[in-house]
């Protein structure tokens, strides 16, 4: 009977354990006051959906309506990006089907568990069990049990993260439309994953809460009968530091970055410089257009804007049949400003040739000088052969290469303000006798493109047979300016990008350097710093503007920073140092060590642009893109899933917890024990005297009768005491 008293109560501490949980998703899911507005706010939800506030939140609450079962369809009508639209999708709709199955089946499953809590309690009611001190212990077991198991399942669960996130939605979706496309679903935008991985944490957090609660309750009343208010006092408090301590961890690790399925790929801070991602990032490639940032940041710095280029036939016809143009002829004549935009917009290939013969006299001069500009940005793995970016076996580079190139030309504000730009008219030529009107072919920066990604100012496709698609992005986003190259890819050229751009925005953060840097204070005791004297530490300063980039949960005491008086090409006139800032290995920053009293060097004056005001094209497409577009399978294939740091960080603490309660409950048992023990002891020793004293005939009442009198009893000793002097016979 006893052992059945004791299943039955694990048995409820298992159903109260269930109950709590899914009592505190509902807590923090339906019950949170604010907490969708606050979250929206901080990952720039409305931004990616277009919406005002309300009109998300109003379609929030209808949908947890919906999913609790008061509202019977999904059928929001709401106003996104000005025009009044239906929220869900047919897509979305039949996935949010199997999701509130999944809500109401979790509903259904706490019902189960409290009738099952009722049930048993009844029966130990009925077989007369000692509920005080049996539930207690149970709880306690129960809950132990509970949590490790817990523990193997997340360690299971974290030994391949993206197998069993697809087998937990097969088991419980019906169809595979669980793999929303972020360019069609607006819904994957309202809860993007650092919003779930929040929800997760808050609901983590609420559910160890209470079950704390539980468990402290239950050692309280095992322990009342303990009748040891001190040690009872120290042993709870013992308990709640091993549950809410969490281990000492190191600097957070470097986030896992995303699965691509280019060749070669890589994402940068484009302010810091630091590698974010990458990828074979000094595989060597065929770059194919994206070789025309290099020619336009080369024409920019060395020609003028207003400069008149004339079109040579060698310009116009050197080039590969059916190849991207703009329909300009020999003896044409546009100005730089106008060829580059041609160039960047339309990738017109006749352009780039005209502007290379216009800067250098010939394609073959212009193309040393793209080697000597790419060998000053730090290029090693690159080679290029001609201005456009055309097939050539000695014209290739890197995505590393590429993305220092993409950094230096978005340093530049005309160049960011071209690849930014939404149309372009080109004036009369002898082919376009009333001109021509040119979009970009990036489709990022269409509000109109299913590939448009908010935040993103630009960048440069390119195609070729032999290069495949390839990228280069920039996007901006809370003081973050990151670039992604793809090179090699396969029609997976945008997504891939999309996955670089997410990973970097959700998991790091910049930190101006100069807020923060004291390195300087370490060569207090030098008499000269790169040869100028340092008497007057007054004048050193940490250069201004400059970045490093952190994962999320990183801080600036993390880094190793390294000072070296050996200064690289292009350092300020006034530096002193260089400083380079690491991270887990990682570079993530550098600065200069400034000397003397005077204001940073401010950048050069870079030449005025005509003003081109964007527009929204919502019901324009660009002509001719260069890039073929991508099938419907590949919009909808498998999003890439990686373990998220928060995950594993949760992981531990919970590993951690549930040791800390099992060292905990191990110690209040043996103590228990002990005084169970003691108890026995004490209870053997009295049933040994009464023994002695039956032997002996007397009992245990005339006993205690004989030591009362005893203790009365006066003894020698005591009347000696009172008389002292006087000496006794002892007989």
């Amino acid at each position: 009977m006893k052992l059945i008293q004791t299943i039955l109560g694990l048995l409820c501490a298992f159903a109260l354990m269930v109950t709590l949980l899914i009592t505190s998703v509902e807590a923090v899911t339906y019950w949170t006051p604010g907490y969708y507005e606050k979250e929206y706010r901080k990952y720039n939800v409305l931004e990616n959906v277009h919406m005002e506030m309300d009109d998300l939140l109003d379609v929030t609450s209808e949908m947890m309506a919906y999913l609790r079962g008061r509202r019977e369809d999904l059928h929001v009508p709401t106003t996104v990006n000005g025009q009044p639209r239906e929220f869900f999708n047919e897509r979305e709709i039949a996935h949010m089907e199997d999701v509130r199955g999944l809500f109401l089946g979790a509903i259904a499953v706490r019902q189960g568990c409290l009738i099952i809590i009722m049930a048993s309690l009844a029966i130990l009611l009925y077989t007369r069990a000692n509920l005080k001190r049996l539930l207690p212990r149970t709880l306690c077991a129960g809950t132990l049990l509970f949590f490790a198991l817990l523990a193997v399942l997340a360690a299971i669960i974290a030994s391949d993260f993206s197998r069993y996130f697809i087998v937990f939605h097969h088991i419980f979706f019906n169809n595979d439309l669980w793999m929303l496309d972020p360019r069609t679903d607006l819904l994957i935008n309202i809860v993007p994953e650092p919003f779930f991985m929040d929800t997760a944490a808050r609901i983590a957090i609420t559910y160890g809460a209470s079950v704390l609660v539980v468990f402290l309750a239950s050692c309280g009343c095992m322990l009342r009968t303990a009748k040891k208010s001190i040690l009872s006092f120290f042993l709870c408090l013992s308990l709640c530091f091993g549950l809410f301590a969490q281990p000492a961890y190191a600097a957070p690790a470097w986030p896992n970055g995303p699965s691509i399925m280019a060749e070669g790929g890589i994402l940068i801070d484009g302010n810091s410089g630091a590698v974010l991602y990458g990828k074979n990032i000094h595989e060597q490639y065929f770059p194919a257009s994206i070789t025309k940032i290099l020619t336009a940041l080369i024409i920019i710095e060395n020609c003028s804007l207003d400069e008149v280029v004339t079109f040579s036939h060698n310009a116009v016809y050197n080039v590969e049949t059916n190849s991207s143009n703009a329909n300009l002829e020999e003896g044409d004549r546009l100005t730089v400003l106008d060829c580059l935009y041609a160039m960047m917009l339309k990738s017109a290939n006749e352009a780039a040739n005209a502007l290379a013969e216009h800067a250098a006299s010939s394609t073959e001069a212009f193309s040393a000088m793209m080697n000597a500009k790419a060998l000053s940005l730090g290029c090693t793995d690159s080679h290029f052969s001609n201005p456009s970016g055309l097939n050539n076996p000695d014209h290739y580079t890197s995505a590393h290469d590429m993305a220092l190139i993409a950094q230096a030309a978005f340093q530049n504000e005309v160049f960011s303000q071209i690849v930014s730009t939404l149309y372009y008219d080109l004036p009369p030529t002898k082919r376009n006798r009333e001109g021509l009107r040119i979009y970009p072919g990036h489709q990022m920066i269409k509000k109109n493109s299913p590939n448009y990604y908010a935040g993103a100012v630009g960048g440069k496709t390119g195609y070729t047979t032999l290069a495949g698609n390839t990228l280069v992005t920039c996007a901006r986003r809370n003081g973050m300016q990151l670039i992604t190259v793809v090179l090699n890819g396969h029609q997976t050229h945008y997504s891939d990008t999309r996955a670089m751009l997410n990973f970097g925005f959700r998991n790091f953060r910049c930190l101006e350097i100069s807020d923060y840097d004291s390195t300087y204070a370490s060569i207090e005791n030098d008499l000269t710093v790169a040869g100028l004297p340092t008497t007057d530490l007054s004048i050193l300063r940490v250069q201004e503007n400059r970045q490093i980039t952190l994962p999320n949960n990183a801080e600036f005491s993390d880094t190793a920073s390294s000072i070296s008086y050996e200064l690289p090409a292009g350092a300020p006139k006034h530096a002193a140092a260089w400083i380079r800032y690491d991270y887990g290995g990682h570079l993530v920053g550098s600065t200069y060590l400034l000397v003397g009293h005077t204001e940073p060097e401010s950048s050069p004056p870079l030449r005025e642009v005509p003003l081109i005001e964007p527009q929204s094209l919502l019901s324009e497409e660009s002509p001719g893109s260069e890039i073929p577009a991508e099938s419907a399978a590949e919009k909808s294939s498998a999003l890439a899933f990686h373990i998220p740091p928060q995950v594993m960080a949760a992981f531990w603490i919970l590993l951690a917890a549930a040791a800390s309660a099992v060292i905990g409950y191990a110690l209040l048992c043996w103590f228990l024990n002990q005084r169970k023990r003691e108890s026995a002891n004490r209870m053997l020793r009295r049933q040994r005297r009464q023994q002695r004293l039956q032997d002996i005939g007397i009992s245990n009442d005339e006993f205690q009768h004989l030591l009362e009198q005893k203790r009365k009893r006066p003894s020698l000793l005591d009347g000696a005491r009172r008389r002292p002097g006087k000496r006794y016979k002892h007989y």
